[in-house]
């Protein structure tokens, strides 16, 4: 077979090229609403509506206890229907993104961070409740290799999002209305064409009851990465000030930006990494090492666009973001890291060790939050950078090592042929 016929039958480079050409589009539309938001509200105004959203970042994970990554996991070993998996995903993330959205207003009054009441509660119920019943019925897509489908759906909550910025004069308040609008309309479209697809979501307490005591550490985990990638733009917030926050969390949204790609190879590879997980942690660790060799050519070429082209960032946001430049040259590095530790991560994953995996992420991102509470006091936004940069790089060595440590051990494992 030729390779053009090899491509066509690959499903990783049909579901990456879905979700490349849709994220693609996304990144382009983000790429719009972004600059217009942060031209419109300015370093102080888009500094608190950041620190808000990261968090709701760090609670989000708990929202739905994990049925996202199980709605995969399930599904494609052949445990559970998927009308099952979208029934308990469903009901535990309302109830549960409900919660965690009153614990968060009720810290956000406790702590007194500099946001309003009025925009954590309307962020809370987007990206707590809302878009996590979103981003269920996207893994749920995945799971049942309708990779495209879930593409579809991001693409459409942020054109809604786009729209609603050209149509108004943004300030802080009127956004966040437009942020919850466009996330509810998103919801909608996510449930109807989830149900088109798996039916009457199907609720099943003893399924459910195994999926949360499983679902935790894949919630542990995923928060846990979203601390050591968010929890400064919190403790901006809180250390320093609200401009210092805008210029770090705008740098930052470059970063997540140029990620697109690598997003894409991961969100593609991630339901393969249990397939793979059937022959061991090897098998994991090998298909791993194939992505990255894709991923960090594309790494080590963005940090070099990031850096030359950081100075015209002022030209782009306005003036007031100055101090963006530097910013983003310190945290170029972070994608390159990133397409190393993120399919390590998966691997670990894949190979029935997440247990293990969040372990590592829940003791890198207490060190993240230890070095936040020494340096941001004093460095501001370049501390950071700085501790950023060294959790990335942490990560890295830890996984790499960690999946060589359990490669050996089930190489020298003993078989036993029946």
């Amino acid at each position: 077979m030729n390779l053009l016929g090899r491509m066509k039958t690959s499903g990783l480079v049909r579901d990456t090229t879905h979700l490349s050409l849709s994220m693609g589009l996304r990144l382009i539309i983000q790429a719009g609403y972004f600059v217009l938001l942060a031209r419109s509200l300015g370093p102080d105004a888009y500094g608190a509506f950041a620190a808000v959203v990261a968090m709701a970042a760090v609670l989000g994970p708990f929202s739905g206890m994990g049925t996202t990554n199980l709605f995969i996991k399930n599904v494609r070993s052949g445990k559970r229907g998927a009308a099952i998996c979208w029934g308990n995903g469903l009901l535990l993330t309302v109830i549960s993104g409900s919660l965690f959205s009153v614990v968060l207003a009720s810290l956000n009054y406790l702590l007194h961070f500099k946001s309003g009441s009025f925009v954590v509660i309307v962020v809370c119920i987007s990206d707590l409740v809302l878009m996590k019943v979103t981003e269920l019925a996207s893994f749920g897509f995945a799971a049942s290799d309708r990779m495209k489908q879930g593409s579809i759906q991001g693409v459409v909550v942020s054109l809604l999002r786009l729209a609603g910025i050209v149509a108004h004069q943004v300030t802080l308040n009127r956004w966040v209305v437009i942020y919850l609008f466009s996330s509810f309309l998103g919801t909608i479209y996510a449930i109807f064409k989830g149900s088109q697809l798996w039916g009457i979501p199907t609720v099943d307490l003893k399924s459910l009851r195994e999926d949360v005591a499983e679902g935790v550490f894949f919630s542990i985990g995923s928060s846990a990465t979203t601390v050591y990638n968010d929890i400064d733009k919190i403790m901006l917030s809180k250390l320093s000030d609200l401009a210092s926050t805008g210029v770090y969390a705008a740098a930052y949204r470059v970063i997540d930006v140029s990620m697109t790609p690598v997003r894409s190879l991961v969100a593609a590879a991630y339901p393969r990494f249990f397939t793979k997980g059937v022959d061991g942690v090897r098998a994991t660790y090998s298909y791993a090492m194939a992505l990255i060799a894709k991923a960090a050519l594309y790494g080590a070429v963005l940090f070099v666009a990031l850096w030359l082209f950081a100075p015209l960032l002022p030209y782009i946001l306005g003036t007031k973001y100055e101090s963006a430049v530097p910013a983003l040259r310190w945290l170029a590095l972070i994608p390159f890291l990133r397409c190393f530790h993120v399919f390590l991560a998966d691997a670990l994953s894949g190979a029935g060790l997440q247990r293990f995996r969040t372990g590592v992420q829940v003791i890198v991102a207490l060190i993240n939050i230890g070095l936040n509470i020494v340096i941001l006091p004093r460095y501001s936004w370049r501390g950071a950078a700085w501790t950023s940069l060294g959790c990335d790089g942490l990560l890295v060595v830890v996984f790499w090592l960690s999946v060589l440590y359990f490669s050996r051990q089930e190489a020298f494992r003993p078989s036993y042929v029946s």
